[in-house]
């Protein structure tokens, strides 16, 4: 009886369990490929809504505070929260920005024919008809350069209307696809808009929940998820907050300015200067620029003071005011916070501004979990 019991097991049963392993390790190989495929061409149709999925949901980490009170009034309802939340933000947020952007467009709309003008005379009279209905500031800095040029032997020389003529189409061309890329843009930035309220809308409904779900499925602790969600949430809040309270230091600043130099209206244009400086890119010299030109062209003095002013004391603080605010409220060392903005908007362009400095908060969360799960 020992003897039967002993017996070793069959060969068909030695293949059969072989073939079984081989198959479970043909399907592992088959679901993950699949799955990674899947997950590629979906990252691939995001990814023309990369800007606008970042901005949504960063946006909504910083009102989530207002979302929860808002809910707590309304209990038991998810739409009602969700749409007015929303609405605050498109308020707050938004509408200024459409105003600034409406603003500019109207003196864009001034400026396109009256350089189409100047260039129809150029190309029909000279530049000497061309001088003449320019502004009288214009016609005295042309004078004098035009004065040094002929004192200049070998300035002299230089034809200078000949090379605007045989550069004239270029020009021409250029204003002429002014008009179209402008109104492009303020197409595409309105599109862009509403996919960004129409995001943030079911991200206040239904974040927590997806939240949850994508805690539920993530291969990690709960603990080590929680911390890099935390990460996020404190780097997020801390660019957008500081872009805020530097916007607000670049507003005062800039009035400051105004008032100095004379400027009608100081304290508006102070205001809307801080709005400007919440743009990415272009920032408050969208208003201090050409209130500088502006005041060059009245007081050569006064507007050298406005320009020197706005380029060193408003818009350059940015630069070194922004990433002290993030890294002491995110936690991360302001040298790497300062090369995240910089390379992040080099990479990503404008929503680099958000996720350089993001990838960097994540990237230190991993590096801690790493130090106290594996090196211990």
């Amino acid at each position: 009886m020992s003897e039967a019991n002993s017996t070793p097991p069959s060969r068909p049963s030695i293949l059969e369990s072989a073939k079984s392993a081989d198959k479970q390790v043909m399907f592992r190989w088959f679901f993950f490929g699949v799955f990674a495929f899947l997950l590629y061409q979906l990252l691939l149709i995001l990814s023309l809504f990369a800007d606008v999925i970042v901005w949504a949901a960063s946006l909504t980490l910083v009102f989530w505070p207002i979302h929860q009170s808002v809910q707590r009034r309304l209990p038991g309802r998810l739409n009602s929260p969700a749409a007015l939340t929303t609405g605050g933000v498109f308020l707050l947020v938004f509408l200024p920005i459409l105003f600034i952007a409406w603003m500019v467009v109207v003196q864009s709309t001034q400026l396109y024919p009256t350089v189409l003008d100047w260039i129809t005379v150029f190309r029909t009279e000279g530049i000497g008809k061309l001088v003449g209905i320019m502004p009288p500031f214009m016609q005295d800095y042309w004078q004098s350069i035009n004065a040094y040029i002929n004192q200049s032997s070998v300035l002299s020389q230089f034809d200078l209307e000949q090379f605007i003529l045989s550069n004239i189409n270029t020009i021409s061309l250029m204003v002429a696809n002014f008009g179209a890329v402008t109104a492009g843009a303020i197409l595409l930035g309105f599109i862009n808009i509403l996919l960004i309220l129409t995001l943030m809308f079911f991200c206040f409904r239904d974040g927590e929940r997806f939240l949850n779900w994508l805690f539920g499925i993530i291969p990690m602790s709960a603990v080590h998820a929680e911390a890099v969600a935390l990460r996020v949430y404190l780097t997020v809040t801390a660019v957008i907050g500081s872009a805020l309270i530097t916007a607000l230091i670049q507003g005062i600043i800039a009035m400051v300015g105004y008032l100095i130099a004379g400027v009608p209206l100081a304290v508006f244009f102070g205001v809307l200067t801080g709005f400007c400086a919440m743009i990415p890119v272009v920032g408050a010299g969208l208003v201090w620029l050409p209130i500088g030109i502006f005041v060059f062209t009245q007081d050569t003095s006064w507007g050298i003071f406005l320009l020197v002013w706005g380029f060193f004391m408003v818009s350059l603080i940015d630069n070194f005011l922004k990433p002290i605010l993030i890294g002491s409220r995110a936690r991360i060392p302001i040298l790497l916070i300062f090369c995240s903005i910089i390379g992040g908007a080099n990479v990503y362009g404008v929503t680099g501004l958000l996720v350089g400095p993001i990838l960097i908060a994540v990237l230190l969360a991993f590096i801690t979990i790493y130090r106290e799960s594996y090196l211990d």
